[in-house]
């Protein structure tokens, strides 16, 4: 009898083991769910966390081409302007075949003024244009000079500083205060334009992301001032500071290859 009680206990241990376990093919469909689960996960994952870099990228170019521009602006509305003495703060624009315009005026603005050029705050001749590195990149760059001195005063050829590294096209237009054309020179030298329009393509050739046109029309406050006459008590003496900016709303003339999207 007890060997009977003893053989059906331990017949019911090995069922009650075989019932609790699982089988290969069970383990093997855990692993597979596992398997899609993790996949589907990483996917979501991956898919967030790309949309995420192209966001903050697209937000880091934007705020390097809003910084770009806001100095132009800078640097125009504070353009001073003497009509004693014309031929020193002259507003002379040039054409440079491959490198697009250049630009030079008297400023009253620090904008990229480095502190070793420090001796220069407060009124100095800015030069900006499109320069190439060592490599053939072109940048756009700003060049420091003494405002009242002759440029050629030294054999030491100015040093020029970086604007941004991520422009292809820098090309420059000036408004007529006498009828509002806008001119792709400006040769006047007795009197400053109404405004001055910036038109910069951001981007590389060979870039993965095509090149942005921005263009940007900035009113010139001190050649306001001179138009509605010289400020009495002091004859032939104008200088501008305010704030003003109008943006111009026709499309700029300068060449557009290849359909580049604009922002203005």
């Amino acid at each position: 009898m007890r060997a009977r009680l003893s053989s059906v206990r331990r017949t019911r241990g090995r069922t009650g083991h075989s019932q609790g376990g699982f089988t290969l093919l069970e383990v093997l469909l855990a692993v597979a769910i596992l398997a899609i689960v993790i996949t589907c996960v990483y996917s979501t994952w991956s898919a967030a966390l790309t949309s995420w870099r192209r966001g903050t990228e697209a937000s880091d170019v934007f705020q390097r081409q809003r910084i770009v521009m806001e100095t132009l602006k800078e640097l125009t509305q504070s353009i001073e302007f003497f009509a004693s003495t014309p031929g020193l703060y002259a507003i002379v624009g040039a054409q440079n075949p491959g490198l697009g315009d250049s630009i030079s005026f008297v400023t009253a603005s620090d904008a990229f003024l480095p502190p070793s050029e420090s001796t220069d705050a407060g009124i100095r001749r800015v030069i900006i244009s499109l320069e190439r590195d060592q490599y053939g990149r072109s940048y756009l760059a700003i060049v420091n000079r003494p405002a009242l001195g002759p440029e050629d005063q030294s054999d030491e050829q100015p040093q020029a500083h970086v604007i941004s590294m991520d422009v292809s096209g820098f090309y420059v237009r000036y408004r007529d205060a006498r009828d509002g054309t806008w001119n792709d020179k400006w040769e006047d030298t007795n009197s400053p334009p109404a405004a001055i329009e910036y038109t910069v393509v951001f981007g590389q050739p060979g870039d993965q992301t095509k090149p942005v046109v921005v263009t940007r029309a900035v009113d010139i406050p001190v050649a306001m001032t001179l138009a509605a006459g010289p400020i009495p008590g002091l004859p032939g003496m104008v200088s501008g500071n305010s704030t003003g900016e109008v943006h111009n709303p026709q499309v700029p003339q300068q060449p557009n290859p290849g359909g580049l999207p604009t922002m203005q």
